[in-house]
């Protein structure tokens, strides 16, 4: 890989810091407050490659993410009963035919937009989404009873695809650790807060680490879609889990569009 691209970029990413002693906390307000976070957290910088026409291959059971096109007939993601009618379906085919899944259910989704007063922005975090257990535990909460009790037994993935929907991305673009990268003891379970206090969230945040290796894909458009792997339960050496942020580029355009994305979010097993 050309280490002379010129989208190669230094960034601030949110990370753990070393000597952090208590449990890492985001809180999400539910309104147009942005997530905030306990003291556990700190932007540091770190080297972030373009690998935007890269000759590596990269895939989910590999560095952890994959970067497809995607064809959809819907647009109005801010429908959320039309996004689950067209879009998931769509969703579910794009990832079997891609990580080679037999079965596949979308269970949830969330718009994010970068515009003040958004109730959902691009999350400034280093994160995985699941940890071990709450990765089962949102499992067994969002599929029908009947389906999870037929893939028992079977190796089951959860699966984020995301996309943009204003465009071709100019800011906030996401920024993936390479799973090979990542020492498991640098994973730090996280707790979500969120507005209900009967509802609370656990995550994977990250310390720092000289061996990781951080990438993104510079000008996302609409017609492609990444492919996010957040758990999976086969421990035979494949990627399991993917921390991801979005970033600022440095002397941002700010006239840019800003980012908005879709990340359906989903389950998949195989036979």
């Amino acid at each position: 890989m050309s280490t002379a691209n010129p989208n190669n970029v230094i960034a601030e990413l949110n990370f753990i810091k070393p000597d952090a002693t208590i449990q890492p906390v985001v809180v999400y307000s539910g309104g147009a407050t942005p997530q905030s976070y306990n003291e556990a957290y700190q932007f540091m910088s770190v080297p972030i490659t373009d690998i935007r026409g890269s000759s590596e291959t990269f895939s989910v059971d590999k560095q952890g993410f994959e970067l497809t096109k995607i064809v959809t007939q819907h647009q109005d993601f801010d429908d959320p009963e039309a996004t689950s009618a067209v879009y998931y379906p769509e969703v579910e085919q794009l990832i079997k035919e891609t990580t080679g899944a037999q079965h596949a259910f979308v269970f949830d989704h969330t718009v994010r937009k970068g515009i003040p007063g958004s109730n959902r922005r691009p999350a400034q975090h280093v994160h995985n989404d699941y940890t071990n257990e709450s990765g089962l535990r949102v499992a067994e909460e969002s599929i029908d009873p009947e389906i999870f009790a037929k893939m028992a037994g079977k190796r089951m993935i959860q699966i984020n695809v995301w996309k943009s929907i204003n465009g071709t991305v100019k800011r906030s673009p996401l920024a993936f650790l390479d799973a090979t990268t990542v020492n498991y003891e640098d994973l730090i379970k996280t707790e979500i807060q969120f507005k209900n206090p009967d509802m609370i969230g656990e995550i994977f945040a990250v310390r720092q680490n000289a061996k990781q290796r951080w990438v993104y894909f510079s000008d996302i458009t609409e017609h492609e879609a990444i492919l996010i792997k957040g758990y999976d339960t086969d421990l035979s050496g494949v990627a399991r889990f993917t921390p991801h942020s979005a970033f600022e580029y440095h002397n941002q355009d700010e006239s840019a569009k800003p980012r908005h994305s879709i990340e359906a979010r989903a389950f998949a097993f195989y036979d």
